[in-house]
């Protein structure tokens, strides 16, 4: 069957044959005719980075093996922005459309209830020309005729007064005072009603005012409450959606628990079948134990004769030295992780990612022993290997993994407060390393205390060296103790950005007798460097190194490999 190419692209996941023989022009064409998107637009990769030559391609369908090639369809930054600012454009209009009938809503209630308080102000007006057409006139009328009565009786009495005599005209003066005061009374009362009239006037147009402003409160009212719906209308919605959300996260957690108990339940039943036959390889397994108790104190005791022959014959030779089999399960970075087997490290810190190990402890792991040397006594070289299991795309420059040895074993490297170490390693963006531990004020050294990596038993009279103090003493003469620690870089003709997942890295250490050391790293079984560190002590001052990765760069996880043997073209000078 031919291979086939799955193109992912947000979620469409959509198939097309492979172009034989492979070319990137064809595979960007089949996409764009599949998932109808513009060319030009958007980049293939594939895990292991970006298909740019036909290379990348045959890389990416060779690791797919027998099955589908899958193709993941980038697409450019500004696309990606187009795309988003139209949706936003989109919601938008729908937002304003929706904001326009909310108004236009509004403006026709605010006329309603404007043309209703214009209506009912008509209204109290009309009444008040009512109430003074009906009992304000007529009263001003009756006055009136009054007057014109009181005229006319007094031109009446003037006539009469010339035919009366003076008793008469008293008696008429007296009755005029009398309605002097009555016309007095009168004038006094329209003067109340004309001030009561322009009281009222005042108190109407007053209630005419406020009801213009209580008009305009209500408008701004409305007008809030219209704005505040709107932002409710939103806010609801948002939560209906995340509570449908929710409700479906709460059925696909329902379904999963569901199959977990049938799961469970199918397990109990085999435990239950299965526990006769447990009980009869228990008893087994107790015969077969007690067989291997009686073996063990027969190795242990033929060990220990073989030890003491080999102390001896053999000069230079470590009693009890367990070397590393794999990383130091607490000897580590607070971001580093490991496998259930402690044989692959991954590291995970954002200093790390970006190339920086210098002031941190990030991507640090150590071997959990020493590593094994192999040579002569005072011309020994010690050999480890390391696996890459994990690379990740980084930009340019900024290196990758790390690998080294360290002076210290993995139990000194825990013991210190920063984890520091007396180490050299090589790799980064061309670059070489110096580690110093620094010995805190507080923290008294003992000058009767072995250093491990003299190996286990050196403080009991054996040891790389004849004199175990005085090889001590070499050691401290070459790497004085110092109150802060340091790490020092410099330039190398190694970057380890370029590893690739699969790629296994050898790394050999071997101290002169005179001066410094030297350091060299083979990438697949090609060296690919041999750096010389002047500032390195001794052979006649030091034993045992202990294997030291930093992860970092492109760099991501690695595997430790124990039990190797150097190859030849690593051991020749």
């Amino acid at each position: 069957m031919a291979p086939q190419l799955e193109f992912h692209y947000l979620a469409q996941r959509v198939k097309a044959p492979a172009p034989s023989p492979p070319s990137v022009q064809v595979a960007l064409k089949l996409a764009a005719e599949k998932l109808k998107i513009p060319e030009g637009s958007y980049d293939l990769w594939d895990r292991y980075g970006k298909i740019e030559f036909p290379e990348d391609l045959q890389r990416a369908m060779h690791m797919a093996g027998a099955g589908d090639c899958v193709v993941l369809v980038k697409e450019h930054e500004h696309f990606i922005q187009l795309r988003a600012h139209e949706e936003k454009h989109k919601s938008t209009e729908n937002r304003v459309s929706t904001l326009e009938a909310h108004l236009k809503n509004s403006n026709t209630r605010f006329d309603d209830l404007v043309g209703a308080a214009r209506d009912e102000i008509m209204s109290a007006v009309k009444r008040l020309e009512g109430r003074v057409d009906n009992e304000i006139k007529p009263v001003i009328d009756a006055l009136i005729r009054d007057k014109n009565r009181l005229q006319k009786d007094v031109r009446n009495i003037e006539e009469i007064v010339g035919q009366l005599d003076l008793q008469e005209m008293k008696q008429i003066a007296s009755d005029s005072f009398k309605l002097g005061n009555e016309v007095r009374d009168a004038v006094r009362r329209v003067n109340d009603m004309q001030s009561a009239w322009i009281t009222d006037k005042a108190k109407l147009t007053e209630m005419c005012m406020q009801s213009q402003q209580d008009l305009h409160e209500l408008q701004r009212y409305l007008q809030g409450k219209v704005d505040v719906c709107i932002e409710a209308d939103g806010d609801l919605r948002r939560e209906q959606q995340l509570c449908v959300e929710r409700m479906q996260m709460v059925a696909d957690d329902v379904r999963i628990l569901g199959d977990e108990h049938h799961r469970l339940m199918r397990q109990c039943t085999g435990a239950l079948e299965e526990s006769e036959e447990l009980r009869t390889l228990l008893g087994q397994v107790r015969e077969d134990n007690e067989h291997l108790k009686s073996d063990h104190g027969n190795v242990k005791t033929r060990v220990h004769c073989l030890e003491g022959t080999a102390l001896d014959v053999w000069e230079g030779f470590m009693p009890g030295v367990l070397y590393f089999q794999r990383f130091h399960r607490i000897a580590k970075g607070d971001d580093v992780q490991f496998s259930p087997d402690f044989q692959l490290a991954t590291g995970r810190g954002f200093l790390a990612a970006t190339g920086l190990v210098i002031g941190n402890n990030e991507g640090l792991a150590v071997a959990d022993g020493p590593c094994r040397r192999f040579g002569t006594p005072g011309s020994n070289v010690c050999y480890f290997e390391l696996e890459v299991e994990e690379v990740k795309s980084v930009p340019a420059g900024m290196g990758g993994l790390w690998v080294g040895v360290s002076l210290q074993s993995a139990q000194e490297i825990i013991k210190h407060p920063a984890k520091e170490f007396d180490g050299w390693l090589v790799g980064g963006n061309s670059k070489a390393m110096v580690c110093r531990s620094g010995t805190p004020a507080d923290l008294p050294i003992d000058p009767d205390k072995v250093p491990e990596t003299f190996a286990p038993g050196a403080s009991d009279g054996t040891g790389i060296t004849e004199n175990i103090h005085e090889a001590i003493a070499l050691l401290r003469t070459a790497l004085p103790p110092r109150l802060k620690g340091e790490m020092r870089e410099f330039g190398s003709q190694w970057s380890s950005q370029h590893l690739k997942r699969g790629d296994r890295i050898g790394v050999l250490w071997r101290c002169n007798r005179d001066v410094g050391a030297r350091m060299r790293v083979s990438v697949n079984g090609d060296i690919v460097l041999t750096q010389q560190f002047s500032d390195a002590p001794t052979a006649q001052a030091v034993g045992f190194f202990t294997p030291v990765v930093r992860l970092a760069g492109s760099g991501k996880s690695v595997r430790i490999l124990p039990g190797l043997t150097p190859p030849s073209r690593m051991l020749a000078d």
